[in-house]
Protein backbone atom coordinates (compact mmCIF):
# COMPACT_ATOMS: atom_id res chain seq x y z
CA UNK A 1 0.00 0.00 0.00
CA UNK A 2 1.83 3.40 -0.99
CA UNK A 3 2.89 6.06 1.40
CA UNK A 4 1.28 9.37 1.63
CA UNK A 5 3.49 11.78 3.43
CA UNK A 6 1.39 15.05 4.77
CA UNK A 7 2.57 18.73 3.24
CA UNK A 8 3.63 21.19 5.94
CA UNK A 9 0.50 22.59 5.30
CA UNK A 10 -2.24 20.25 6.24
CA UNK A 11 0.17 19.59 9.54
CA UNK A 12 -0.10 23.54 10.55
CA UNK A 13 -4.11 22.42 10.38
CA UNK A 14 -3.23 20.00 13.48
CA UNK A 15 -5.16 21.53 16.26
CA UNK A 16 -4.30 19.91 20.61
CA UNK A 17 -7.26 20.31 22.67
CA UNK A 18 -5.75 21.26 26.53
CA UNK A 19 -8.72 22.35 28.15
CA UNK A 20 -8.97 20.64 31.64
CA UNK A 21 -11.64 18.12 31.60
CA UNK A 22 -13.34 17.12 34.87
CA UNK A 23 -13.73 13.66 35.78
CA UNK A 24 -16.23 11.56 38.44
CA UNK A 25 -13.16 10.22 40.65
CA UNK A 26 -11.57 13.99 41.19
CA UNK A 27 -14.74 14.98 42.65
CA UNK A 28 -15.62 12.30 44.70
CA UNK A 29 -11.69 12.87 45.96
CA UNK A 30 -12.65 16.54 46.38
CA UNK A 31 -15.83 15.67 48.57
CA UNK A 32 -13.83 13.31 50.35
CA UNK A 33 -10.93 15.88 51.40
CA UNK A 34 -13.24 18.41 52.77
CA UNK A 35 -15.40 15.83 54.63
CA UNK A 36 -11.81 15.15 56.14
CA UNK A 37 -10.64 18.53 56.92
CA UNK A 38 -13.88 19.59 58.12
CA UNK A 39 -14.06 16.70 60.92
CA UNK A 40 -10.57 17.52 61.88
CA UNK A 41 -11.66 21.11 62.35
CA UNK A 42 -14.37 20.19 64.62
CA UNK A 43 -12.28 17.94 66.62
CA UNK A 44 -9.41 20.58 67.08
CA UNK A 45 -12.64 23.14 68.13
CA UNK A 46 -14.28 20.89 70.97
CA UNK A 47 -10.69 19.74 71.94
CA UNK A 48 -9.74 23.54 72.39
CA UNK A 49 -12.83 23.85 74.26
CA UNK A 50 -12.26 21.09 76.52
CA UNK A 51 -8.47 22.58 77.22
CA UNK A 52 -8.88 26.25 77.57
CA UNK A 53 -12.61 26.21 78.34
CA UNK A 54 -13.31 23.11 80.72
CA UNK A 55 -16.81 22.33 81.33
CA UNK A 56 -18.51 20.66 84.46
CA UNK A 57 -19.82 17.06 83.41
CA UNK A 58 -23.74 18.58 84.06
CA UNK A 59 -23.15 20.77 81.59
CA UNK A 60 -22.18 18.37 79.00
CA UNK A 61 -25.22 15.93 79.84
CA UNK A 62 -27.39 18.64 80.11
CA UNK A 63 -26.74 19.90 76.35
CA UNK A 64 -26.35 15.97 75.29
CA UNK A 65 -29.98 15.63 76.93
CA UNK A 66 -31.38 19.37 75.14
CA UNK A 67 -29.69 17.94 71.57
CA UNK A 68 -31.65 14.37 72.10
CA UNK A 69 -34.62 16.29 72.90
CA UNK A 70 -34.69 18.15 69.86
CA UNK A 71 -34.31 15.45 67.73
CA UNK A 72 -36.85 13.47 69.42
CA UNK A 73 -39.15 16.46 69.28
CA UNK A 74 -38.09 16.07 65.01
CA UNK A 75 -38.60 13.33 64.26
CA UNK A 76 -41.96 12.91 66.58
CA UNK A 77 -43.31 15.81 64.60
CA UNK A 78 -41.96 14.11 61.24
CA UNK A 79 -43.88 10.44 62.07
CA UNK A 80 -46.74 12.44 62.62
CA UNK A 81 -47.12 14.13 59.50
CA UNK A 82 -46.63 11.30 57.39
CA UNK A 83 -48.59 8.30 60.12
CA UNK A 84 -51.84 7.23 59.32
CA UNK A 85 -54.52 9.01 60.75
CA UNK A 86 -56.46 5.57 63.66
CA UNK A 87 -59.61 5.57 65.36
CA UNK A 88 -60.06 3.69 68.07
CA UNK A 89 -56.93 4.65 70.60
CA UNK A 90 -57.35 4.56 74.14
CA UNK A 91 -54.35 6.98 75.70
CA UNK A 92 -56.02 7.40 79.02
CA UNK A 93 -52.93 5.84 81.08
CA UNK A 94 -49.28 6.91 79.90
CA UNK A 95 -47.00 4.12 79.25
CA UNK A 96 -44.16 5.83 81.42
CA UNK A 97 -46.36 5.22 84.59
CA UNK A 98 -45.69 1.17 84.03
CA UNK A 99 -42.82 -0.52 86.38
CA UNK A 100 -43.02 -3.55 84.45
CA UNK A 101 -43.16 -4.37 80.45
CA UNK A 102 -43.49 -8.02 79.34
CA UNK A 103 -45.31 -10.68 76.57
CA UNK A 104 -47.59 -13.34 76.63
CA UNK A 105 -50.90 -14.95 75.04
CA UNK A 106 -54.74 -15.05 75.19
CA UNK A 107 -55.71 -18.12 76.93
CA UNK A 108 -59.06 -19.56 77.68
CA UNK A 109 -60.29 -20.72 81.06
CA UNK A 110 -62.92 -22.92 79.92
CA UNK A 111 -62.50 -24.71 76.54
CA UNK A 112 -63.70 -27.94 75.71
CA UNK A 113 -63.28 -30.79 73.10
CA UNK A 114 -66.65 -32.22 72.66
CA UNK A 115 -67.08 -36.04 72.30
CA UNK A 116 -69.49 -38.67 73.20
CA UNK A 117 -69.21 -41.19 76.00
CA UNK A 118 -70.53 -44.34 73.33
CA UNK A 119 -69.00 -45.71 70.41
CA UNK A 120 -71.20 -44.90 67.17
CA UNK A 121 -71.37 -43.47 63.22
CA UNK A 122 -71.76 -40.15 62.98
CA UNK A 123 -75.21 -39.68 61.27
CA UNK A 124 -75.32 -35.92 61.25
CA UNK A 125 -73.02 -32.62 62.18
CA UNK A 126 -74.66 -29.25 63.51
CA UNK A 127 -71.28 -27.40 63.52
CA UNK A 128 -68.76 -25.50 61.88
CA UNK A 129 -66.59 -22.66 62.47
CA UNK A 130 -67.51 -19.88 63.99
CA UNK A 131 -70.72 -20.75 65.02
CA UNK A 132 -71.98 -19.61 68.36
CA UNK A 133 -73.86 -22.98 70.20
CA UNK A 134 -75.82 -22.52 73.49
CA UNK A 135 -76.21 -24.75 76.54
CA UNK A 136 -77.44 -28.61 75.54
CA UNK A 137 -77.79 -27.57 71.98
CA UNK A 138 -77.22 -30.66 69.76
CA UNK A 139 -73.96 -30.31 68.20
CA UNK A 140 -73.83 -33.97 66.69
CA UNK A 141 -76.42 -37.36 66.59
CA UNK A 142 -74.76 -40.61 66.15
CA UNK A 143 -76.49 -43.69 64.82
CA UNK A 144 -78.85 -44.85 68.11
CA UNK A 145 -80.88 -47.84 66.35
CA UNK A 146 -79.20 -49.97 68.98
CA UNK A 147 -79.57 -47.74 71.93
CA UNK A 148 -83.22 -47.63 70.89
CA UNK A 149 -83.58 -51.35 70.47
CA UNK A 150 -82.53 -51.66 74.08
CA UNK A 151 -84.76 -48.75 75.49
CA UNK A 152 -87.76 -50.51 73.60
CA UNK A 153 -86.20 -53.86 75.93
CA UNK A 154 -86.29 -52.36 78.64
CA UNK A 155 -89.96 -50.38 78.47
CA UNK A 156 -91.10 -54.13 77.36
CA UNK A 157 -89.65 -55.63 81.10
CA UNK A 158 -90.86 -52.73 82.71
CA UNK A 159 -94.26 -53.85 81.57
CA UNK A 160 -94.08 -57.23 82.41
CA UNK A 161 -92.43 -56.75 85.80
CA UNK A 162 -95.24 -54.13 86.77
CA UNK A 163 -98.17 -56.50 85.58
CA UNK A 164 -96.77 -59.44 87.66
CA UNK A 165 -97.12 -57.00 90.58
CA UNK A 166 -100.05 -56.08 89.80
CA UNK A 167 -101.32 -59.93 89.94
CA UNK A 168 -99.59 -60.38 93.33
CA UNK A 169 -101.47 -57.22 94.93
CA UNK A 170 -104.53 -58.19 94.05
CA UNK A 171 -103.84 -61.84 95.52
CA UNK A 172 -102.72 -60.07 98.49
CA UNK A 173 -105.75 -58.17 99.02
CA UNK A 174 -107.79 -60.88 98.03
CA UNK A 175 -106.14 -63.24 100.63
CA UNK A 176 -106.28 -59.93 103.34
CA UNK A 177 -110.20 -59.80 103.16
CA UNK A 178 -110.00 -63.69 103.76
CA UNK A 179 -107.87 -63.94 106.80
CA UNK A 180 -109.92 -61.25 108.07
CA UNK A 181 -112.73 -63.28 108.01
CA UNK A 182 -111.64 -66.66 108.88
CA UNK A 183 -110.18 -64.67 111.88
CA UNK A 184 -113.81 -63.64 112.82
CA UNK A 185 -115.22 -67.15 112.20
CA UNK A 186 -112.66 -68.50 114.62
CA UNK A 187 -113.48 -66.20 117.27
CA UNK A 188 -117.13 -67.75 117.39
CA UNK A 189 -115.41 -71.70 117.03
CA UNK A 190 -117.19 -71.81 113.68
CA UNK A 191 -113.74 -73.12 112.23
CA UNK A 192 -110.67 -74.60 113.70
CA UNK A 193 -107.75 -73.01 114.68
CA UNK A 194 -105.45 -74.82 111.78
CA UNK A 195 -107.37 -73.25 109.04
CA UNK A 196 -106.88 -69.84 110.30
CA UNK A 197 -103.10 -70.33 110.88
CA UNK A 198 -102.90 -71.63 106.92
CA UNK A 199 -104.88 -68.41 106.23
CA UNK A 200 -102.38 -66.19 108.20
CA UNK A 201 -99.29 -67.97 106.64
CA UNK A 202 -100.57 -67.54 103.29
CA UNK A 203 -100.99 -64.03 103.67
CA UNK A 204 -97.60 -63.53 104.70
CA UNK A 205 -96.02 -64.94 102.21
CA UNK A 206 -97.95 -62.89 99.81
CA UNK A 207 -96.84 -59.64 101.72
CA UNK A 208 -93.42 -60.95 101.26
CA UNK A 209 -93.87 -61.90 97.83
CA UNK A 210 -95.33 -58.25 96.87
CA UNK A 211 -92.32 -56.63 97.94
CA UNK A 212 -89.93 -58.65 95.98
CA UNK A 213 -92.47 -58.07 92.83
CA UNK A 214 -92.09 -54.09 93.71
CA UNK A 215 -87.96 -54.38 93.99
CA UNK A 216 -88.05 -56.25 90.11
CA UNK A 217 -90.40 -53.42 89.26
CA UNK A 218 -87.79 -50.82 90.46
CA UNK A 219 -85.08 -52.44 88.94
CA UNK A 220 -86.80 -52.36 85.76
CA UNK A 221 -87.33 -49.12 86.18
CA UNK A 222 -83.69 -48.16 86.70
CA UNK A 223 -83.10 -50.13 83.58
CA UNK A 224 -85.03 -48.06 81.49
CA UNK A 225 -83.60 -44.89 82.89
CA UNK A 226 -79.88 -46.62 81.81
CA UNK A 227 -81.23 -47.38 78.18
CA UNK A 228 -82.66 -44.01 77.99
CA UNK A 229 -79.34 -42.16 79.13
CA UNK A 230 -77.60 -44.34 76.77
CA UNK A 231 -80.05 -43.35 73.96
CA UNK A 232 -79.23 -39.99 74.77
CA UNK A 233 -75.97 -40.12 74.88
CA UNK A 234 -76.32 -40.77 71.09
CA UNK A 235 -76.74 -37.26 70.84
CA UNK A 236 -73.71 -34.53 71.51
CA UNK A 237 -74.63 -31.19 73.41
CA UNK A 238 -72.53 -28.18 74.28
CA UNK A 239 -71.56 -28.79 77.49
CA UNK A 240 -71.52 -24.40 77.90
CA UNK A 241 -72.50 -21.28 75.67
CA UNK A 242 -69.55 -20.62 73.13
CA UNK A 243 -68.10 -20.59 70.13
CA UNK A 244 -67.14 -23.27 67.80
CA UNK A 245 -63.38 -23.19 66.98
CA UNK A 246 -62.59 -26.53 65.04
CA UNK A 247 -64.64 -28.98 63.54
CA UNK A 248 -62.59 -32.70 63.75
CA UNK A 249 -65.23 -35.12 62.20
CA UNK A 250 -67.04 -35.53 59.20
CA UNK A 251 -70.25 -37.47 58.89
CA UNK A 252 -69.80 -41.61 58.54
CA UNK A 253 -67.09 -41.56 60.60
CA UNK A 254 -66.63 -43.60 64.02
CA UNK A 255 -66.89 -41.27 67.29
CA UNK A 256 -65.57 -42.72 70.04
CA UNK A 257 -64.62 -41.26 73.76
CA UNK A 258 -61.36 -43.12 73.73
CA UNK A 259 -58.88 -43.48 71.78
CA UNK A 260 -58.26 -46.11 69.05
CA UNK A 261 -54.94 -47.86 67.95
CA UNK A 262 -55.58 -47.63 64.18
CA UNK A 263 -56.34 -43.55 64.47
CA UNK A 264 -59.61 -44.19 62.52
CA UNK A 265 -62.04 -43.40 65.20
CA UNK A 266 -62.27 -39.83 66.06
CA UNK A 267 -62.62 -38.59 69.88
CA UNK A 268 -64.38 -35.79 69.43
CA UNK A 269 -66.46 -33.67 66.59
CA UNK A 270 -65.41 -30.43 67.78
CA UNK A 271 -63.84 -27.78 70.20
CA UNK A 272 -66.06 -24.90 72.01
CA UNK A 273 -64.38 -21.49 73.71
CA UNK A 274 -66.16 -19.58 76.11
CA UNK A 275 -65.15 -16.29 74.99
CA UNK A 276 -66.19 -14.86 77.91
CA UNK A 277 -63.42 -17.01 80.17
CA UNK A 278 -60.98 -15.43 78.07
CA UNK A 279 -57.54 -13.83 79.75
CA UNK A 280 -54.15 -13.23 79.25
CA UNK A 281 -51.01 -15.48 80.51
CA UNK A 282 -47.77 -14.08 81.26
CA UNK A 283 -44.48 -15.38 82.05
CA UNK A 284 -42.57 -12.91 84.29
CA UNK A 285 -39.00 -13.46 85.04
CA UNK A 286 -38.03 -14.34 89.07
CA UNK A 287 -35.89 -10.72 89.14
CA UNK A 288 -38.89 -8.75 88.32
CA UNK A 289 -42.00 -10.73 90.63
CA UNK A 290 -41.57 -8.26 93.02
CA UNK A 291 -43.25 -6.11 90.78
CA UNK A 292 -46.53 -7.55 90.72
CA UNK A 293 -49.59 -8.20 92.71
CA UNK A 294 -53.08 -9.59 92.56
CA UNK A 295 -55.15 -6.16 91.74
CA UNK A 296 -52.81 -3.98 90.32
CA UNK A 297 -53.54 -2.47 87.02
CA UNK A 298 -52.45 -3.62 83.50
CA UNK A 299 -52.78 -1.90 80.16
CA UNK A 300 -52.52 -4.67 77.06
CA UNK A 301 -51.89 -4.35 73.82
CA UNK A 302 -52.53 -6.97 71.33
CA UNK A 303 -49.65 -7.16 68.34
CA UNK A 304 -52.89 -7.16 65.87
CA UNK A 305 -54.10 -3.94 67.30
CA UNK A 306 -51.10 -2.19 68.87
CA UNK A 307 -52.91 1.23 69.03
CA UNK A 308 -55.37 -0.07 71.05
CA UNK A 309 -54.91 0.00 75.26
CA UNK A 310 -57.38 -2.68 76.72
CA UNK A 311 -57.58 -1.89 80.87
CA UNK A 312 -57.09 -5.20 82.49
CA UNK A 313 -55.91 -6.36 85.71
CA UNK A 314 -53.96 -8.77 87.56
CA UNK A 315 -55.77 -11.84 89.11
CA UNK A 316 -53.23 -13.95 90.65
CA UNK A 317 -49.77 -14.86 91.02
CA UNK A 318 -49.25 -18.58 90.34
CA UNK A 319 -47.49 -19.69 93.33
CA UNK A 320 -44.65 -21.93 91.69
CA UNK A 321 -41.47 -21.37 89.29
CA UNK A 322 -40.26 -22.40 86.17
CA UNK A 323 -36.97 -23.58 86.91
CA UNK A 324 -35.55 -23.85 83.81
CA UNK A 325 -37.21 -20.64 82.32
CA UNK A 326 -36.46 -19.03 86.14
CA UNK A 327 -40.29 -17.65 85.33
CA UNK A 328 -43.55 -16.98 87.23
CA UNK A 329 -47.05 -17.26 85.57
CA UNK A 330 -49.31 -14.24 86.03
CA UNK A 331 -52.58 -14.35 85.02
CA UNK A 332 -54.32 -11.03 83.66
CA UNK A 333 -58.43 -10.51 83.90
CA UNK A 334 -59.62 -8.53 80.55
CA UNK A 335 -61.46 -5.87 82.08
CA UNK A 336 -62.80 -5.29 78.03
CA UNK A 337 -65.12 -8.05 76.08
CA UNK A 338 -64.34 -7.40 72.28
CA UNK A 339 -64.76 -9.78 69.48
CA UNK A 340 -61.22 -8.63 68.20
CA UNK A 341 -59.44 -10.84 70.97
CA UNK A 342 -58.77 -14.42 70.12
CA UNK A 343 -57.38 -17.17 71.74
CA UNK A 344 -54.12 -17.83 71.59
CA UNK A 345 -53.24 -14.21 70.12
CA UNK A 346 -49.79 -12.48 70.81
CA UNK A 347 -50.12 -9.44 73.42
CA UNK A 348 -47.88 -7.44 75.61
CA UNK A 349 -48.75 -6.32 78.71
CA UNK A 350 -47.49 -2.87 80.99
CA UNK A 351 -47.79 -3.78 84.80
CA UNK A 352 -48.52 0.35 86.05
CA UNK A 353 -47.45 1.68 89.41
CA UNK A 354 -49.89 2.39 92.81
CA UNK A 355 -48.58 4.11 95.34
CA UNK A 356 -50.40 2.50 97.76
CA UNK A 357 -47.95 -0.45 97.03
CA UNK A 358 -45.24 0.97 96.04
CA UNK A 359 -43.28 0.83 99.56
CA UNK A 360 -43.87 -2.76 99.30
CA UNK A 361 -43.49 -3.68 95.46
CA UNK A 362 -40.02 -2.09 95.54
CA UNK A 363 -38.88 -2.18 99.14
CA UNK A 364 -35.47 -0.36 98.34
CA UNK A 365 -36.60 2.30 96.02
CA UNK A 366 -34.09 4.87 97.19
CA UNK A 367 -31.37 2.92 95.89
CA UNK A 368 -32.74 2.18 92.18
CA UNK A 369 -31.96 6.28 91.15
CA UNK A 370 -29.11 6.49 89.23
CA UNK A 371 -26.95 9.96 89.90
CA UNK A 372 -25.99 10.90 85.80
CA UNK A 373 -23.98 13.47 87.13
CA UNK A 374 -22.02 11.41 89.45
CA UNK A 375 -20.84 9.04 87.07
Amino acid sequence: MPITRKTPFELSKLTIDRSPQTKAAGLSGNYTSILIVTLLSTSLYFVGQTLFFPTSAAEIINHLETDNKRVNESVNVDIKQHSPTTHNVNTAEPINNSVLDASGHVVARRIATVSSRVTGKLNRLNIEEGQRVSKSEILAELDDKQASISYQLALAELSAKQAVFDEFTLLFKQQNQRFKRNKTLASKKLISEQLLEDSAFKNAQLAIQIRNKKAMVDSAKQRVELAQYQLNQHKIRAPFDGVVISKNAQVGELISAGSSGGGFIRTGVGTIVDMSSLEIEVEVGESYINRVYPGQKVFARLDAYPQWSISSEVVAVIPTADRQKASIKVRVKLLTADPRILPDMGVKVSFMKNDQHSLDVFPSSSNNHVDIAAL
